[in-house]
């Protein structure tokens, strides 16, 4: 009898450990996606320097979401975006010569639209994975889009005479941006982290004043900061 008990025992637990090996082996994975919210700044979106009248975002957002391929590599898609309004004039006589002088007056307002757009990779550096503070390699392609709306009333005068009509115009530059880096996270749970990116660019198409600064060309680095939170989710 006590024979069979201990065969019974043993074939019960025989038949136990594919089930155990089963669900070990089917121990939920790692969320795989990612979105995160933060807020940004850069040479094209810049944070401050705004005058007096001008409503719009004082602060640049940028909202990101990633895959993660492996352990330690993966892809994200990021956008940022500011924009503002304020009132322009400009004033213009000659007055070298005798009146009635000639000159240009407008009056009127001008919005600036900015949108900073990246792909990158992202290699995680630390040797340890499981630490709560991780280190990042970053590196890949950004697009930068400047957009000036401008609306108003015109006149010019010459020789006493003076024509008023309104102008409206549109205006924007897209350039193309090699960008490295490193980034910067700490988990605060197993869904939650703090990141923080800093990188810097190359621009590969000439620039111009459309971003409110000029740089020379395709010779200048900008850089660019980020701080947010990011959510895991998915398996």
């Amino acid at each position: 009898m006590r024979f069979l008990s201990v065969a019974l025992g043993g074939l019960l637990l025989t038949a136990a450990l594919p089930t155990l090996a089963q669900t070990s082996a089917e121990a939920p994975a790692a969320p795989r996606y990612y979105v995160g919210l933060g807020a940004y700044s850069s040479f094209y979106q810049q944070i401050g320097s705004r005058r007096t009248g001008t409503t719009g975002f004082a602060v640049p957002l940028q909202l990101t979401a990633g895959y993660q391929l492996s352990p330690r590599v993966a892809v994200q898609l990021a956008v940022a975006y500011s924009g503002r309004t304020y009132g322009q004039s400009y004033l213009y006589y000659d007055l070298s010569t005798p009146p009635p002088y000639s000159g240009y007056e407008a009056t009127g307002k001008l919005t600036d639209r900015y949108t900073s757009a990246s792909a990158l990779v992202r290699y995680t550096l630390t040797h340890d994975l499981t630490k709560r503070l991780q280190f990042d390699a970053l590196g890949g392609f950004g697009l930068e889009h400047a957009q000036s709306h401008g609306r108003g009333t015109q006149s010019t005068t010459s020789q006493g005479t003076v024509q008023t009509s309104d102008y409206d115009f549109t205006y924007s530059h897209n350039t193309l941006l090699l960008t490295a880096g490193v980034g910067i996270r700490y988990r605060l749970s197993s869904r939650f982290e703090l990141t923080s990116d800093l990188t810097v660019s190359k621009a590969l198409n000439n620039e111009n004043n459309v971003f409110g600064n000029a740089i020379n060309g395709t010779n200048a680095l900008t850089g660019a900061q980020s701080l947010g939170v990011r959510y895991r989710f998915g398996k």
